[in-house]
């Protein structure tokens, strides 16, 4: 009996031991799953909500601890997915949604539990292109979307993951950053560049309606295109419809990070391009920029017109490659030079100061300098060790002088594109000799008058052949006249203009407006973009000025002889501050000096003058900024009527108004001056006048003075405050309508006592 109950016993045992090792614990009590709960997060279904998101979640393990979680963000299709394969029946709702198995190698674990998540949206659920009846921001303000379901589990300490996960499905949705070209691109304007163009652009990213943040990446693409005048609108072939659907055989740029460290995210050179001309229907162009933000969102329009939102200009391809260079010294003037050019050839004075300083512009194609180099008398180009280094700050030259020979003066400036701009100088020497007493330049041109200028002559000969007589200085008809009619209408050579002590210049422009004059000291503005790579603005006169020579220019107007006539239209009669020129047609960059200062006016002590009739209508009610002449009484030694000073003339036609002055206000240099020889003693500048009192021309029959409005003006002027005597004088009427006794007194008054010609005075 015990031994069958100890039998029992232990079979009894013996089927215990089995149960523990086949089925052990875990059979007995088994592992349970954790479970998970998403507690807060978007709405689910149709709502929207930003494309950043924030979810809550928790786990409970009842026989246990939650040890981490894991999650999968599951981006749906960008286009509306479809059930089953079947047609998109337009509900933007429908989305395939499948729980990730245990094993799905997305899973992704963390130990929070929040986070907040920045999803896709990237799908513009509408086309680009705005309708019939849209703006470009019509499509602007449509958000980008995209649907996402988050899943979320809870894992226990025994590693037991929740078989059902929690999930939310929703949609995110984004506005697209905005991007805009900066200057020189202007909104609703062609672009006209050269060959090689650097394109800038700013944006932004707006995250709602008061805060935005910076894209996160930008690509650019450039298109050829030509005119298409048939077109409504812009005539440009193949805009925006190649933008919204690029051609195959064209590419976009990759992707640049906004904030790269070398800004490719926000600039880019464009290079190659042919210009205009250069073959047939070529030089014509679409640029555009898109920007893309952290939800995938690209910038959906190209605008050429919106300004801030233009992010795409139509572009014409002119002009050379590189920046502007403008050169300037005090006595040659100021030249703008682009891309590749010829040797400027300038003549210069023996000794005279070249001081050449530079800057350059890039803000036409917008580049960017980064160095200037200069050299004297280069001999290899290419040799680096024959140029000063490359530097920014570069801008100037120190200065040289020379006596003889030629000599080469070279600038370049280099932009980030590459591009270098060169000016070259060619500068042959000449001695400033002043040699022989004084030169008669005829500058008239009596076309229809032979007579008049018969007599013109015949008087300037008696007067200084009879100043030569006096024993003041010596006189050759054939050495010391230069006419200009004889030498193919050209001005006297630099030679021979510094073979002389003093020049008189007598000018009377041709119906064509033209004179040697004119064509050799006429203010030209270097800075206008018709007259880039010109020289026109040096006059060798100013370089003989400057060196101790003495001038005295007369003639009809000769004030208008020696400046443009370059007027906006309801302006032909202003008058012109030379001190503070500034190009009516083509406005001068902010921080220019004035180039007036580098005139002959200015040098010959002009800094206003005026253009138009005092008696013509448009000028009645104009303000100017001179005070008329009145005839008054003391005479001075040479015969002629002093002026006094009054706001009134009477007119030749009767009627009272502003004077006509055709020079007026004297440099400031003049202010302080004192010579009791003057005759309007106490008045800060010297005005002569020879309106009344003067004989009538007995050979031409003239009542002096030959001028439309009768109201001539005669102005001297030192070079400088400390100057010994008066250096130049301009009389704006015609000498020659004097009787001789007037003209020879005249030309003694200047030419002996003022100029010093014949008297031993330096």
């Amino acid at each position: 009996m015990k031994r069958r109950t100890l039998g029992c016993a232990v079979a009894l045992l013996a089927l215990a031991g089995c149960g523990d090792n086949e089925l052990g614990m875990e059979r007995r009590h088994p592992n349970a799953a954790p479970e998970t709960v998403l507690s807060s997060g978007p709405p689910d279904s149709t709502s929207v909500n930003s494309y950043h998101v924030e979810f809550h979640w928790s786990g409970t393990d009842r026989d246990g601890t939650i040890d981490h979680y894991d999650f999968i963000m599951v981006d749906h299709p960008m286009a509306r997915s479809h059930v089953d394969g079947t047609p998109d029946d337009g509900d933007p709702t429908r989305v395939v949604v499948e729980v990730p198995t245990p094993d799905d190698p997305r899973w992704m674990g963390t130990s929070q539990t929040d986070s907040v998540f920045a999803t896709l949206a990237d799908t513009l659920r509408r086309p680009p292109v705005p309708g019939p009846h849209e703006r470009e921001d019509d499509v602007r303000r449509t958000p980008f979307e995209r649907w996402h379901t988050f899943f979320i589990r809870a894992v226990d300490n025994e590693g037991s993951a929740d078989p059902t996960p929690d999930y939310r499905t929703f949609n995110s949705k984004n506005i697209a950053p905005i991007v805009r070209l900066r200057r020189p691109v202007v909104a609703g304007q062609e672009f006209s560049g050269p060959p090689v163009i650097v394109f800038r652009w700013d944006g932004e990213d707006p995250l709602d309606d008061f805060t935005s943040i910076a894209p996160v990446a930008s690509r650019w693409v450039v298109l050829p295109s030509k005119l298409d005048l048939s077109r409504p609108g812009t005539s440009y072939a193949s805009f925006p419809e190649s933008l919204y659907s690029l051609p195959t055989r064209f590419q976009w740029s990759p992707w640049q990070r906004w904030d790269a460290a070398d800004s490719l995210g926000r600039h880019t050179v464009v290079s190659s391009l042919v210009r205009i001309g250069d073959a047939p229907g070529a030089g014509y162009y679409i640029f555009t920029v898109q920007a893309l933000d952290e939800a995938g969102a690209a910038t959906p329009v190209f605008d050429w017109s919106t300004p801030g939102k233009n992010n795409t200009a139509l572009v014409r391809v002119t002009g050379s490659i590189g920046p502007l260079l403008r050169v300037r010294d005090e006595y040659l003037g100021t030249q703008t030079f682009v891309g590749g050019s010829r040797p400027i050839r300038i003549d210069v004075a023996a000794g005279q100061p070249l001081r050449f300083r530079w800057v350059a512009d890039t803000k036409h194609y917008g580049g960017e300098i980064i160095g200037y180099r200069y050299g004297w008398d280069i001999r290899d180009v290419d040799d680096d060790a024959e140029w000063s280094s490359w530097s920014r700050t570069t801008t100037s030259a120190p200065e040289r002088s020379f006596n003889d020979g030629t000599h080469r003066f070279y600038v370049q400036v280099q932009d980030n594109a590459h591009s270098v701009a060169q000016a070259i100088y060619e500068l042959p020497v000449h001695p400033v000799t002043r040699a022989r007493p004084v030169l008669w330049v005829d500058d008239t041109d009596y076309l229809t008058d032979v007579t008049t200028e018969r007599v013109e002559d015949e008087h300037w000969v008696e007067v200084l052949s009879r100043l030569a007589g006096e024993g003041h200085f010596d006189f050759d008809l054939n050495a010391d006249v230069f006419s200009v009619a004889d030498n193919r209408r050209e001005p006297p050579p630099i030679q021979k203009i510094f073979d002389y002590r003093a020049v008189v210049w007598s000018v009377r422009s041709n119906q064509r407006g033209q004179s040697a004059l004119r064509t050799v000291a006429q203010f030209v503005d270097p800075l206008p973009t018709r007259n880039q790579n010109s020289a026109k603005s040096y006059n060798y006169v100013n370089v003989y000025l400057a060196n101790g020579g003495r001038l005295w220019i007369n003639g009809f107007r000769a004030a208008r002889t020696l400046w443009p006539n370059e007027r906006i239209r309801g302006h032909e009669f202003d008058p012109v501050n030379v001190t503070n020129w500034d190009d009516p047609l083509e406005a001068h960059p902010l921080g220019i000096d004035s180039v007036g200062t580098t005139s002959l006016l200015y040098a010959m002590g002009i800094e206003m003058f005026d253009v138009g009739s005092a008696i013509d209508s448009k000028r009645l009610g104009l303000a100017q900024f001179c005070k008329g002449l009145a005839p008054g009484d003391a005479a001075d030694a040479a015969g002629a009527p002093s002026l006094g000073l009054g706001p009134l003339w009477t007119q030749v036609a009767g009627t009272s108004a502003r004077a006509n002055v055709e020079i007026y206000n004297m440099p400031r240099a003049m202010i302080t001056q004192r010579d009791p020889l003057v005759p309007l003693p106490g008045i800060s500048f010297t005005l002569y006048s020879y309106v009344s009192g003067l004989p009538q021309n007995e050979v031409t029959g003239f009542g002096y003075p030959d001028t439309a409005d009768r109201q001539p003006v005669f102005v001297m002027a030192k070079s400088w405050p400390g100057e010994a005597r008066y250096s130049r004088a301009m009389s704006g009427f015609e000498i020659f309508a004097l009787t001789t006794e007037s003209h020879v007194d005249l030309a003694r008054y200047v030419l002996i006592h003022h100029f010093g010609v014949g008297t031993g005075v330096p």
